[in-house]
């Protein structure tokens, strides 16, 4: 190589290599004859060049034949050999005779070549028709085979046919293998084809076993795709494998539950009609134990429950089991709605029958006065046994609303009473005449017959004694609190060194300006009362001191006494 060399080179934005000259300017993707070294010297000298590939690997190719290879040619002397062929020589009497009766099909009756001569026909072939490393050998025999008579020009000799296949592969431009090197997109086409054609390549395969199995496949052999590629694309096919056994293990399984709920079904329904019963009376245990996996011939006889686990067979039992409690709990639903409806119109009788004129239910009448009554009635017996509220709830319903009505009356009698300045007597008949009277005058209760109006004067008189119980219980109230001040009273004004009195009279004139003292009051009673508490305080122990009979000091206190000759520092 020229170390002055005008031509330089370069690489371009797709990292590809060309040649620029420096002083015209001129480019080129072919490398000029003064960059070629003594080696590509002597190729140039037999019509031949190198280049490399896309991924950098270099190949070798002829410009006048257009012959390429990868393996570096290597050059000697040719020796001339000559070949004479004598011409064959045909009976044309025999010829014509037979002429008649031939195929006149291209296919059938391709022209004779020789090996050599044949040889260029058949490379000629793969060419018309746009051959390259995506196709494989039994793709050109059913393609090419029944449409190309050149593919018969020998026809007894297969392996001599993917020779010259092989050949050509070996040998192709330059362009040719650009072009297929562009064409990813139908090599894995080819290449997923090839696969398809070995068995032996499964779902789990891997791609260095593959490798071995595919090495001399033409696609894989003599692909100018890059290796990454072509595992890239085994990849893919066996996940479409592994992707297609998955579908095909769902589909399998999803057939297997199938016929496995109508086997579970059939002895479920077979159980339940022996048994006169809407329960699925087989158990998982009886399953297990009669029914399921090698303890019955008929499951196992049936291919498909192969693929089922223990938890599919269970899962399966479970859903029969709960398919059939919600037809029950429908059932169920139906029932109650019809029972609802009967029950319903069954309480609505027993009502109109307690409000009847011959129950007259009132106020304060009770279950057992009315039971003898309706215990016989078709009314009360259809209650029995209903859901809902019971025939004693019902009545106590009907009381309730009496009673609700009667104290409302009551209410409007009270007033009345207010109204008319009704002074109450201390006897309750001499009130009841009275009230009566006054009731019976009023246009408010002249609708109501006698029962009901002493009903209402008997809860007047109750509540007006239920008020004076009340008065009482607030009087007696306050008077013990009285007690209870007058008491802390005399604890406090006897505190300390202060003597009790011995008699109630000399307390009486220490205690009587006291506020606690006045409001026990002033009558007899009242001081008797008063008298009580204080001698109940004398006989008891006193708190802070006791004063004994020989003139003793008392005890002193916890807290340290203050003398007024205790002179205070502040």
């Amino acid at each position: 190589m020229s170390g002055d060399s005008e031509w330089k080179e370069a690489l371009d934005d797709k990292g590809r290599t060309y040649y620029y000259n420096a002083k015209n300017g001129e480019s080129r993707w072919e490398k000029p004859q003064e960059l070629f070294t003594e080696e590509e010297l002597v190729l140039l000298k037999h019509g031949w060049k190198s280049s490399r590939t896309a991924e950098g690997k270099i190949y070798y190719y002829n410009s006048i034949t257009k012959e390429s290879r990868w393996e570096k040619p290597i050059f000697t002397e040719p020796e001339e050999e000559k070949q004479e062929q004598e011409p064959i020589l045909v009976d044309s009497s025999a010829a014509s005779e037979d002429s008649q009766y031939d195929n006149t099909s291209k296919i059938l009756n391709p022209p004779k070549r020789s090996k050599d001569e044949a040889e260029l026909e058949f490379l000629e072939m793969l060419r018309d028709n746009q051959v390259d490393s995506t196709w494989s050998f039994g793709k050109i025999i059913s393609q090419l085979g029944s449409t190309d008579p050149r593919y018969w020009m020998v026809d007894d000799d297969p392996l001599w046919k993917r020779q010259i296949f092989e050949k050509y592969l070996s040998n192709r431009t330059e362009e040719q293998l650009l072009k297929e090197h562009t064409e990813t997109s139908k090599f894995k086409d080819a290449f997923w084809e090839m696969l398809r054609g070995k068995p032996q390549i499964l779902y789990y395969t891997r791609w260095p076993t593959a490798k071995r199995l595919i090495a001399n496949e033409p696609i894989y052999k003599h692909s100018v795709v890059k290796e990454s590629v072509k595992k890239r694309t085994f990849i893919e096919y066996v996940d479409m494998l592994a992707e297609k056994r998955q579908d095909e293990q769902v589909q399998l399984k999803e057939q297997a539950l199938r016929e496995l709920e109508e086997y579970l079904r059939g002895i479920v329904l077979a159980e339940t009609q022996q048994n006169d019963t809407q329960l699925p009376v087989v158990s998982w245990q009886d399953l297990l134990a009669s029914y399921l996996f090698e303890k019955n011939k008929r499951y196992i006889a049936n291919k498909h429950f192969e693929i089922l686990t223990h938890e599919d067979v269970l899962k399966v039992y479970l859903k029969i089991v709960v398919t059939i409690e919600d037809s029950m709990k429908d059932k169920l639903h139906d029932l109650q709605e019809k029972n609802y409806t009967k029950d319903r119109i069954a309480r609505d009788r027993f009502k109109e029958l307690l409000r009847s004129p011959e129950i007259r239910l009132r106020a304060n009448s009770r279950w057992q006065d009315v039971y003898p009554i309706i215990k016989n009635e078709p009314r009360f017996l259809n209650m029995l046994g209903t859901g809902g509220s019971s025939a004693l709830d019902l009545f106590l319903d009907v009381v309730e609303e009496k009673s609700i009505n009667m104290s409302a009356h009551r209410s409007i009698a009270q007033t009345l009473l207010i109204d008319k300045g009704y002074q109450w007597q201390d006897d309750d008949e001499s009130n009841g005449a009275s009230i009566k009277k006054l009731l019976v005058e009023d246009a408010t209760f002249k609708s109501m017959d006698n029962e009901d109006i002493d009903l209402i004067i008997e809860l007047l008189i109750n509540l007006r004694k239920e008020k004076q119980r009340e008065q009482q219980e607030v009087e007696n109230r306050v008077l013990q609190q009285k007690k209870h001040f007058f008491k802390l009273m005399l604890h406090r004004f006897y505190k300390g060194a202060k003597l009790r009195p011995d008699s109630w009279e000399e307390a009486r004139e220490d205690l009587e300006d006291t506020v606690e003292f006045k409001e026990l009051g002033e009558n007899e009673e009242d001081d008797k009362v008063k008298q009580s508490i204080f001698e109940e305080f004398r006989n008891s122990t006193p708190r802070d001191a006791v004063r004994t009979a020989a003139g003793q000091a008392p005890q002193s206190s916890r807290k340290r006494p203050l003398s007024p000759a205790v002179q205070l520092d502040y």
